[in-house]
């Protein structure tokens, strides 16, 4: 019943409200007095996480734009999103909304604000729900300054005044703390336990680990924003923590998987080794969570085995066989194991190649025998190593360390099965050619567009309108999605990015 009781309370926390910040205090009143137990702390972080779940499968339309591919439907939503059409970006029905990101810091501030009335809690569960707290808070935020850039900082459960937002640098830096206090308050992966002593086998909770890899990322993001040097120390700092053999004791052993084809059957299904945060979908979630993978819409035959072949000439995205060639040298392992048989005349008929980076799905049924494809039967995987050696190979690059960027580039080559840095098929640009790996290595996993920003190939290596963005439009926010229009409700305060709002008519 008490589990009941959350559930409707946060219910009405995250929809009483017809502007997303301008929460009610009447909600957080009555939900106080469910702080009596570690149970209630421990129901309320779990809440926690079902909301930042829901936050993180949404995908989000940079993950859509940043997509490698050569073919998209003409007259498609998809042709829109990726060639920047700034009408259907400002239009109010098919905007970006923030409120899945704030309807989590919502229950963050919550629990923040009450943890303290629970009674006869040991000092360290204490300690590993506020660290899980300050996660979550640290992962919103991260993805909110990736989007907005500029974005609203949250003042607590009691506040009912206005909100304005925050510089991005701002954000950034209370991502930042937050991520710092999560990994001090946090076990390594293997000693996550709940309030019965059980151990913890979800890769979502944050741990020492998944803080690390948040951490590598934001400072990484951060020398983006800010341009310091010292950011990408940081970030090389946070990435090396995952990677060498002296901090397995501090953060836990994180291991690259053997081949890329063992990262198809095991990386991207769940719970490897090399995995290091990826959000939990269980059977029962598959109807809600259906589409959490940026390229679902490319995934068809052989994964799903309901779908005829050349259903892959009537979708939305594609990548033909040519492009594939011209991304993955021979030899390449990549390209056999993320694409299913290129080389097979049979799969050859559409010119398009077929996705095999994600293998499993699940289908629904009727009494009268039909079957139907439900979801894919995978998490969501949001930090692996792999990524954390490419990411340090990009910091360490940036910072003249080309020895190491080159050391760093070549671990994942070697795995790959390719030709070692410099490699005929290389640019001779370290910094691109890094960039081009973890298109390779990484690729429909949602990184591409953020590495593009970061990196500030924009103008190159985006479709459509991207191409026509001056240095002006970039300073002004053209990168970031426009602040939603739902933020305004009520809200004077709240601002318009200065590219977006050149747009509006």
């Amino acid at each position: 019943m008490k589990r009941f009781l959350y559930s409707v309370l946060v219910l009405l926390l995250c929809t009483s409200c017809e502007s997303l910040l301008d929460l009610e205090p009447k909600n957080g009143v009555t939900f106080e007095h469910y702080f009596a137990t570690e149970q209630d702390l421990e129901a309320l972080v779990t809440q926690m996480h079902g909301n930042l779940r829901t936050a993180l499968t949404m995908v989000t339309k940079q993950e859509l734009i940043g997509l490698r591919v050569d073919v998209v439907k003409q007259g498609s939503e998809m042709n829109k999103i990726r060639g920047l059409n700034t009408d259907y970006f400002l239009n109010h029905s098919t905007q970006q909304q923030w409120r899945a990101y704030y309807n989590t810091l919502a229950i963050v501030d919550l629990f923040f604000d009450n943890y303290k009335k629970a009674k006869d809690v040991a000092p360290e569960r204490v300690r590993f729900y506020c660290g899980q707290g300050e996660f979550v808070k640290a992962m919103c935020y991260f993805y909110l300054v990736r989007m907005w850039g500029d974005a609203v900082i949250t003042k607590g459960s009691n506040y009912i005044d206005k909100y304005a937002k925050s510089p991005a640098s701002v954000v950034l830096d209370t991502a930042i703390h937050a991520a710092l206090q999560a990994y001090d308050m946090l076990p390594k992966y293997g000693n996550l336990k709940n309030s019965n002593n059980k151990a913890l086998t979800s890769k979502q909770y944050g741990c020492k680990g998944s803080v690390a890899a948040l951490l590598a990322h934001l400072y990484a993001w951060k020398a983006h924003v800010v341009g310091g040097q010292e950011d990408l120390k940081e970030s090389e700092k946070w990435a090396s923590k995952l990677i060498e053999e002296k901090y397995r004791d501090e953060v836990g052993g994180y291991t690259l998987a053997a081949n890329p084809e063992e990262v198809c059957s095991e990386v991207m299904h769940r719970k490897s080794a090399e995995s290091i945060f990826e959000l939990e979908i269980n059977y029962q979630d598959v109807s809600s969570y259906s589409t959490f993978l940026p390229a679902y819409s490319m995934i068809g035959a052989p994964v799903v085995k309901t779908e005829e072949k050349m259903k892959i000439k009537s979708k939305d995205l594609g990548i033909t066989i040519a492009e594939v060639n011209s991304l993955f040298p021979v030899g390449d392992a990549r390209r056999e194991a993320y694409f299913y048989k290129l080389d097979d005349p049979e799969w050859q008929e559409a010119g398009l190649a077929y996705l095999y980076k994600w293998r499993y799905a699940r289908y629904g049924s009727s009494v009268a025998g039909e079957v139907w494809l439900s979801g894919m039967d995978v998490n969501r995987v949001i930090f692996r190593l792999a990524d954390m050696y490419l990411l340090r190979a990009e910091c360490r690059v940036k910072m003249d360390d080309r020895v190491g960027a080159e050391a760093d580039l070549n671990v994942i080559r070697q795995r790959a099965g390719v030709e070692m840095w410099p490699a005929k098929n290389d640019s001779g640009d370290l910094k691109y050619d890094i960039f081009r790996e973890r298109e390779k290595e990484l690729l429909y996993e949602g990184h591409r567009y953020y590495d593009v920003v970061r990196n500030g190939y924009w103008k190159t290596e985006l479709q459509g309108n991207f191409s026509e963005l001056s240095v002006d439009d970039v300073k002004d926010g053209a990168l970031y999605m426009p602040v939603p229009q739902t933020a305004f409700s009520q809200n004077d305060l709240m601002i318009q990015n200065a590219f977006w709002a050149s747009k509006m008519k």
